[in-house]
């Protein structure tokens, strides 16, 4: 009698879970540590004319409240990823909820400008602290596979979950409250998150150093890279936003030194990382893989279109150009997040049958058509005429750009390295949302003078004439993203068929589990 062999389960649960409930709140939870910096940004995009009514401030000077978080992240993102790969990714995830549901509140009860984005921007350090260390926890649980690529496309959904979050809650807080009431529910929110993670999330697996050998590692981290990070792309970013704020412009000369020295520091990070530190932020060596280092330049030139100029311009577009309440943004912005969760599940269902060199491509072109839309658009524009589409496309080239991206990151390095890898990945992201705000005044300045000033409302029209130059700018971007996908290799992650391919791509430079087949 011809007996047939039982089929195999594939890809189990790990066995840190002691059951699929559990597992779901886990990746649920962890996925929150991505969105707590699109909730921040989102929330406070839709409500940006309540801050500046609050705070009589405009222009470059008002995208402060919102790129301080980022900017903080992105800065900070590879210090604390090394951080929590020491010092425990289960303490490091709790720690940053903790701690941003505190600074939440503290910065609920701020009176003065500058103080309020000083405490945005120490949440943008907890969420660097837990952003890295979340990641690192999914990708040291998880061997590579199917349920890795689900998890990992859950986990990037939390971008999108995070800005839909934060858009509504920042609308509903513009129209019938003030922009406090986002702080405070945050709080509440992330302290509910804190006590979810300490149920379900498993402790770390890795072998722990004793006391002693803590210490020894702490000296050996990189703080000069993290201050050279920190200071080289806040001084940058500083003197493009400040430009539209003093009389005399780009002829003022504190802002062409601030620029020359902040891009100075800015070389002098990546001369320093290569040649000096024993343990440095970004090992060098990881951007030798051909395939690592297109793939994050693409990402952030799209994080250049998508956080540093789309999202930002159409909410103003919205509220300042049509005259819509922050009510009825909140409606229009909403298809972002829900197109995002959607795009997600695709990726899940598709990253190992569909090339990534093919989605990164299509990512690309996704955004160049988004801002070709914002760049055509008129004012009176029926919202489903072009902006809709243009909101959707750029949600589907972020997330699918995301996922791709962010795979490649995870699989090119090994399990203790996991958090820093991720560190690397969202400071590219982070930094690069920061300083597209930055260049993107800029330029709408250049074209409008009257942009951040109080008069800039006055005329709408000549006002959505300024933001074109922001588009012209995506547009750019996104075209030298769709060319360099072009020229890139990625193949597909989590197909078992494929795994003998492996060897092609780790010989080139990281030996260390990368998995995918290269596209002929």
């Amino acid at each position: 009698m011809l007996k047939i062999p039982r089929p195999t389960k594939v890809d189990p649960r790990p066995e840190c879970f002691s059951s699929t409930l559990k597992e779901c709140f886990c990746i649920f939870t962890l996925t929150f540590a991505p969105a707590a910096a699109s909730m921040a940004t989102g929330a406070y995009q839709i409500s940006i004319n309540k801050v500046a009514d609050h705070f009589h401030v405009a222009g470059g000077a008002l995208t402060w409240s919102i790129s301080s978080v980022g900017l903080a992240n992105g800065s900070l993102l590879l210090l604390m990823g090394s951080i929590a790969d020491l010092f425990g990714r289960r303490y490091s995830v709790l720690t940053a909820f903790t701690l941003y549901s505190m600074f939440s509140l503290i910065g609920g009860f701020m009176n003065n400008y500058i103080a309020l984005c000083i405490f945005r921007a120490l949440q943008g350090v907890v969420v660097a602290v837990g952003t890295p260390a979340a990641a690192g926890i999914i990708g040291a649980n998880y061997p590579i596979g199917r349920r890795k690529n689900r998890a990992f496309a859950c986990f990037a959904a939390g971008a999108p979950l995070g800005m839909c979050f934060g858009l509504v809650v920042g609308g509903i807080a513009a129209e019938f409250s003030t922009w406090r009431a986002i702080h405070f529910f945050n709080t509440v929110w992330y302290a509910l998150l804190a006590t979810v993670a300490f149920i379900t999330v498993p402790k770390d697996q890795d072998t722990e150093l004793s006391k002693k050998g803590k210490l020894a590692t702490l000296k050996e981290l990189d703080y000069m890279g993290a201050f050279l990070s920190l200071t080289g792309f806040t001084l940058f970013c500083f003197s493009l936003t400040q430009v539209d704020v003093t009389v005399h412009g780009w002829k003022t000369p504190y802002i062409i030194a601030l620029l020359i020295v902040g891009s100075l520091l800015i070389v002098a990070l990546f001369v320093w990382e290569k040649y000096v530190p024993r343990r440095p932020l970004m090992p060098m060596e990881m951007w030798s893989n051909s395939r690592f280092a297109r793939s994050i330049t693409i990402m952030s030139l799209l994080w250049l279109c998508f956080a540093g100029t789309l999202t930002y311009f159409s909410i103003l577009f919205f509220e300042n150009v049509q005259a819509r309440s922050p009510l009825l943004t909140t409606a229009y912005i909403l298809p972002m997040g829900i197109v995002g969760i959607l795009t997600n599940i695709f990726i899940a269902f598709t990253l190992h049958v569909i090339p990534g060199r093919i989605l990164l491509l299509a990512a690309s072109l996704s955004f160049c058509g988004s801002a070709v839309i914002w760049a055509t658009v008129s004012k009176n524009r029926l919202y489903w005429a072009g902006p809709f589409q243009a909101i959707s496309l750029s949600v589907i080239g972020a997330d699918t750009a995301y996922n791709v991206c962010n795979m490649v990151t995870m699989t090119s390095v090994s399990k203790d390295l996991q958090s820093s890898a991720a560190g690397v990945f969202n400071t590219v992201i982070q930094l690069s949302g920061a300083v597209g705000l930055a260049i993107s005044s800029a330029v709408v300045n250049a074209r409008n003078p009257l942009y951040g000033t109080p008069q800039q409302n006055d005329d709408p029209v000549k006002l959505l004439d300024g933001f074109r130059n922001a588009w012209y700018c995506a547009i750019g971007y996104s075209v030298v993203a769709v060319v360099l996908s072009c020229f890139l290799k990625i193949g597909t992650y989590g197909n078992s068929q494929h795994e003998e391919a492996e060897p092609e791509i780790a010989s080139e430079t990281l030996p260390q589990g990368f998995d995918g087949k290269t596209s002929p």
